[in-house]
Parts: structure tokens; C-alpha cells; sequence
């Protein structure tokens, strides 16, 4: 598929062509959205070493990026119980630091993924021994983030996607202890905390975790444990909203070039849970979406169309909210800053073998080369020219 797509895309002209070719309409003053890209370089010894943190971030930076979320990983840290990795913590240390002297904003920081042998305490139904364990953990990270110094960290984010059990193997009516530790743990280092809770919208999460839809009225029900709600949202890798696509064309593997437009386009899904979510009193989110550059999904030109194809997609969406009066998302997630190629012989194995696509989100390939998504040539990277028109005025609420 990688030369499927010509991306001189009509969605993202010149300023000075958009201003001729379209009427002036009355607008509303400039987003305040944010938008935050998940790196995960930290954890490993050579990405996450201070120069390449440095110089990642700085070019994080350059494309109008706000700040940078990334896990300080609970099962890489404390692999074997009560002998915490002070080597990685100190990288978590070093990517915040690397992060401010870039120009970011502080970092969003992610208390994710339980070691093995604390998801087996869960499991055996020893909660108080899981939440002690979880304690210490919490405090392990706060005062990393104090030693780091800079910027207080304003806001993190409970294990990851909530009904992923690959990721968050803990009951939904479990979580509101691990927020009670968690502001318990962070009062006296920034009382203002705000915490998020990820969930994922696709119908593929059925198979490791619940479907959104279903999921979304137990999690009504914890939703004053948090501060922000954050949807992950994937067209096109983990959802395939091929219902009405199945009426248009015909289906074949690799999918053909119109199927995969007309997947990338997507937005019902992620639409419906914003109208529910929205209705909650919460500040909420999107918090990762993206698109791999591996097949069968067609290398960077696909990962390109993706990001042009879909935002354009958002904005009326978020144009249509703002007419109807429904609350606006106050943040945008990418995934990711740079690809994470396996390290493991059976990571690579699979990698190479199946169309598994995580190791390839990455809008630079992993020795930090800027992909087609980032090319500048024309002055500003395509993403840079994605959040100013996310940025843009919206239409007016009055505007018919």
C-alpha cells in the first residue's frame, strides 16, 4: 500500500491558498486544546540515554507539541518485589528533566502495568497486600519526581486503558482505592493533582478486555474518583468499523486503497463515547491515536494519510459539538514520538512474521530519523500545520 496515497492532501493547504479559496466565516477565538505524545524511550538504557532523551525532545518541541506523557513502568521498575530499578528510575528523571530544558511543559507521568507478581497477589485475592505494594510504588515515583525538581507534575494517570486486561488487570470497582493511595501519596507534592483514567473504544478490545459500550456504565460509576477521562481511539489497527465499508466495497487483504481511507475517516465510534463522556462533568480527552508505518498497513505514506485524513475529521467533529453545545475535549494524544523496535528473538520474530503493529507508531524510526508525517520541507511538518488547524478558531455556536 505504500504507494497507494499521493499526500499533497487539499486538507492542509497554504495559508495563503486556504485564504483565497475559502469565504470568511465569523469564528470563535483561538483552541486552547493541548496536544501530548506518548514516548516510551526512557526505558531502555541506549534511547533513554540523557543525550538522546535531549535531543528527542527538542525535536518533540519543534512541531508544536505541549508536553510528553510516558509510563514510569511499575513492571520494568520493581520486577522482582522490593527491589526497584534505580538505574530506570533515574532515566524517568532524566526524560523529565530533558523534557522542561526542551521548552515542554511538565510531563504527564502514568503509574502503569503491575509486575507479575503483583497481579498475582491481586488475582489470589490479597487486595490489601496489592494496594500496600501499590503504595510503595507511588511513593518510589513522587519522590523521583521531587528529586527531578523543575515543574510539579499536574496530572497522572491510573494504570492503562481500564477495560484492557492485558494492561489494567484489577476490577473496576478496585480502582478507586489505587486514586485514594495515589492522592494520599502526592498531596504534599502538588495538592492541585489532577488524575485521568484511560479506556479504549475499538471493537477489537473485545478480545483482551471489554467493549467500550458495555464498559462505559460501570465506569460511570468511579467517575468522580477521577479528574479527566481519556479515550484511546485507533481506526483502522484496533477498530474496523466495517459495517457500512462492507457496503461500498468489496474486501480484500492487504485492504485496498479505499477501504483504507474510508477506515482512517472514522470517527462514529470515538464520536459516540464523546457525547456520553461528555455528559459527565469531566474534563476528557483524546488521549492516543495513531497509525504504524509496517505492513500491511503501508508504511509512512498511510501513516501520513492517517494523521491528515483523520484530524480533518476531528475538527468537524469538534466544529459540530461546539455548534450543539456539547463540551469540547481539552486535549489531543499522539502514539508515538519514535518506533520501539523488539529486543527480544521473539519480539523480533513476531514483528517480522504477523502484522502486529506496536513497534511501529513511532513518527521517527528508532535512531530518531523523522518520518513522512514530520517532513518540514515545505517550512512546517505536516503535524506542525494538523495542530494549528486543530487550533483554529471553531465555527461560531450562532453561525447556521
Amino acid at each position: 500500500m505504500s504507494e497507494m496515497f499521493s499526500y499533497e492532501t487539499e486538507n492542509f493547504k497554504s495559508p495563503e491558498k486556504k485564504e483565497k479559496d475559502e469565504p470568511k466565516i465569523e469564528k470563535e477565538p483561538e483552541s486552547k486544546l493541548k496536544v501530548f505524545v506518548t514516548d516510551h524511550s526512557p526505558d531502555n538504557s541506549d534511547t533513554g540515554s540523557p543525550e538522546n532523551l535531549r535531543k528527542l525532545y527538542k525535536d518533540v518541541a519543534r512541531d508544536g507539541i505541549d508536553c510528553v506523557r510516558f509510563d514510569c513502568h511499575w513492571g520494568k521498575l520493581e520486577s522482582r518485589q522490593g527491589e526497584f530499578d534505580q538505574g530506570l528510575m533515574g532515566r524517568y528523571k532524566d526524560a523529565k528533566c530533558a523534557q522542561e530544558e526542551a521548552g515542554l511543559n511538565e510531563p504527564i507521568i502514568i503509574l502503569s502495568n503491575p509486575p507479575e507478581w503483583a497481579a498475582k497477589l491481586y488475582k489470589q485475592g490479597k487486595k490489601q497486600e496489592f494496594y500496600d505494594e501499590f503504595k510503595k510504588y507511588a511513593e518510589e515515583v513522587k519522590n523521583a519526581l521531587e528529586q527531578a525538581g523543575g515543574k510539579k507534575v499536574s496530572t497522572v494517570q491510573i494504570l492503562n486503558e481500564l477495560n484492557n486486561k492485558v494492561y489494567t488487570p484489577v476490577s473496576v470497582e478496585d480502582i478507586p482505592k489505587l486514586c485514594q493511595i495515589t492522592r494520599e501519596v502526592f498531596k504534599e507534592y502538588n495538592p492541585d493533582l489532577k488524575l485521568s483514567a484511560t479506556v479504549v473504544a475499538g471493537n477489537t478490545a473485545k478480545f483482551i478486555g471489554e467493549d467500550i459500550k458495555k464498559f462505559l456504565p460501570k465506569f460511570k460509576e468511579i467517575k468522580d474518583s477521577f479528574d479527566k477521562i481519556v479515550i484511546d481511539y485507533y481506526p483502522g489497527t484496533w477498530h474496523y468499523p466495517l459495517g457500512d465499508i462492507k457496503k461500498k466495497f468489496s474486501l480484500s487483504w492487504p485492504p485496498t486503497k479505499e477501504i483504507f481511507k474510508q477506515l482512517v475517516k472514522q470517527t462514529d465510534l470515538l464520536r459516540q463515547v464523546f457525547e456520553e463522556v461528555a455528559t459527565w462533568g469531566k474534563d476528557y480527552e483524546l488521549g492516543e491515536t495513531g497509525m504504524p508505518t509496517k505492513f500491511p498497513w503501508g508504511g509512512q505514506e498511510s501513516q501520513h494519510y492517517f494523521y491528515s485524513a483523520f484530524f480533518w475529521q476531528f475538527k468537524h467533529m469538534m466544529n459540530d459539538f461546539n455548534k450543539r453545545g456539547i463540551k469540547l475535549p481539552s486535549a489531543v494524544g499522539l502514539y508515538e514520538a519514535i518506533d520501539e523496535p523488539p529486543r527480544s528473538t521473539a519480539g523480533k520474530i513476531i514483528d517480522k512474521i504477523t502484522p502486529h503493529p506496536e513497534a511501529r507508531f513511532g513518527m521517527r524510526t528508532g535512531q530518531g530519523e523523522r518520518k513522512s508525517v514530520l517532513d518540514d520541507a515545505g517550512g512546517k511538518s505536516i503535524l506542525e500545520r494538523i495542530i494549528e488547524h486543530l487550533r483554529a478558531p471553531l465555527r461560531s455556536k450562532n453561525k447556521k
